[in-house]
């Protein structure tokens, strides 16, 4: 079966649904990437809808009647087929699908992770304290975040004019400026969000980032600029990651 063919298949997929039938499209996920990505961003786009409305508590019932209409226009495009052999497969068809979760959770959450960033770059929020006392800004920092707000020994040569607070990937992270760069910002996430030290270039907003983790949550160093702009600036800085 061609690509095209497993990418007009997914717009049918759910999890749980046609498990004979699923274990070839699973099974060409996992080694094809074209249509990992495609199978991603239908995931991707279906979460986004369940974050939407688990932020709107007073409409509890519009999510399950959007989520059923979905569910019916897939149902639709490829009927169901049950049978009592599914639930031999079921064990199968879950191993598959944990498999390519797996495979695809970090690539779906550094894609999470770079829309966001690149998102702060062209649109970073609005400032809440204006302040060149470092101690002042990472008490502030602390009580936006989750206990204390010590910096990894990588910042100890930056210094703050100004902080923000907000959500990215759905978690809680403040947005510190730099006093020394007006092109630059220091993004604190209370999450793991990345594995390894990396550096991106987002052309369509003229910004790069360069993002790490001590562990326990992750820092991204947002520019305004090019990539070599902010080696040179983190070179001058001294911040190594």
């Amino acid at each position: 079966m061609s690509c095209e063919l497993y990418k007009s298949e997914m717009y049918a997929w759910r999890p749980g649904d046609n498990l004979p039938d699923s274990k070839p499209l699973l099974d060409h996920l996992g080694t094809c990437p074209e249509c990992a990505q495609w199978f991603a961003n239908f995931s991707a786009s279906d979460e986004r809808i369940r974050q939407t409305f688990s932020e709107i508590p007073e409409s509890p019932s519009l999510e399950a009647k959007i989520f059923a209409s979905l569910d019916y226009e897939r149902l639709q495009k490829a009927p169901r087929k049950s049978s009592w052999r599914n639930w031999f497969l079921l064990p199968i068809a879950a191993s598959l699908l944990l498999g390519v979760t797996l495979r695809l959770g970090p690539w779906l959450q550094d894609a999470r992770l770079s829309r966001e960033v690149a998102t702060l770059l062209s649109q970073p929020p609005s400032v809440e304290i204006n302040s060149t006392d470092q101690k002042q800004l990472l008490d502030w920092s602390a009580r936006a975040l989750s206990g204390d707000a010590e910096l990894p020994p990588e910042l100890s040569k930056i210094e703050f004019r100004a902080a923000s607070s907000l959500k990215v990937a759905s978690h809680r992270a403040v947005l510190l400026k730099m006093k020394n760069e007006q092109r630059a910002s220091l993004l604190i996430i209370d999450a793991r969000l990345t594995a390894e030290n990396t550096i991106k270039s987002f052309h369509e907003t003229a910004g790069s980032d360069s993002r790490w983790s001590d562990g326990r949550r992750t820092y991204v160093l947002l520019f305004q600029g090019s990539e070599q702009d902010m080696h040179a600036y983190m070179t001058q800085m001294g911040i190594v990651t």
